[in-house]
C-alpha cells in the first residue's frame, strides 16, 4: 500500500506576532515623537522660573502689609481695654507683623519669634496676676532684637525710628501694675507700629 503524504500547516502565529510588534513599533514611534513636541524648551522653563519669582517676592509683600494691618486695627480699636487680653492679642499681632516684615526682607529671626510667642502666652494664664507689666516687658525685648536685626540689615535708614520704639519700651517698668501704665504701653505698641510701616 502506498503512504500518503500529508502536508503540515505551517503555523500562522508567528506572522501575526510579527504584525502586532510592527504595529507597536509604529504606535511607540509617532506618540513618542508627539510628546516632545507638545514639551516645552529648556528656554521656555526658564522664562517661567523667571516669571514665578516676582510673584514669589509680590505674595510675601502682600503677607507683610496685610499683617502689619491687622496689628494696626487691633491696637487701634477704642473698644479694646488695656488688659490682659488685649495686651496678649497686641503682643501676638505684633509678632506675627514683626514675622511677616522678617520673611519679607529676607532676615531669620525665628528663634526670637519663637520665644517671643511662649513669653506673650505667659500673660493669660493668670488675668489677676501683677506682673503683666513685666511679661509685656520681657516679650517686648525680644520683639525689639528681632526688630534691630531686621532693622540694622535692611533698613539702615530706620535708625532713629528704631531708637524710638527702645525708648517706648523702657518707659514700661516692671514690677507695677500694667493698667497704672497704659500709656507707656499703647506707647510701645504705637511705636512698634511706626517702624514697621516705615519698613513695608
Amino acid at each position: 500500500m502506498a503512504e500518503i503524504e500529508i502536508e503540515k500547516k505551517k503555523p500562522v502565529w508567528p506572522w501575526i506576532l510579527l504584525a502586532v510588534l510592527i504595529i507597536a513599533a509604529i504606535l511607540y514611534f509617532f506618540v513618542f515623537s508627539n510628546e516632545e513636541e507638545a514639551n516645552p524648551t529648556e528656554e521656555i522653563t526658564t522664562e517661567q522660573v523667571t516669571e514665578e519669582e516676582p510673584n514669589n517676592m509680590q505674595s510675601n509683600n502682600t503677607g507683610n502689609i496685610s499683617a502689619v494691618e491687622e496689628y494696626s486695627n487691633y491696637i487701634d480699636d477704642p473698644d479694646m481695654g488695656l488688659d490682659h487680653e488685649y495686651a496678649n492679642g497686641a503682643l501676638l499681632e505684633l509678632i506675627t507683623a514683626v514675622q511677616a516684615t522678617a520673611d519679607n526682607a529676607n532676615v531669620d529671626v525665628d528663634a526670637d519669634i519663637s520665644e517671643a510667642k511662649s513669653k506673650a502666652q505667659d500673660i493669660t494664664e493668670d488675668p489677676l496676676e501683677l506682673t503683666h507689666a513685666d511679661k509685656i516687658k520681657n516679650s517686648g525685648e525680644i520683639i525689639v532684637r528681632a526688630l534691630q536685626t531686621i532693622q540694622t540689615q535692611e533698613f539702615p535708614d530706620l535708625q532713629e525710628e528704631f531708637n524710638e520704639v527702645e525708648t517706648a519700651l523702657g518707659q514700661i517698668q516692671p514690677g507695677q501694675e500694667t493698667l497704672n501704665q497704659k500709656d507707656a504701653v499703647k506707647g510701645f505698641f504705637d511705636k512698634a507700629e511706626e517702624l514697621l510701616i516705615s519698613m513695608k
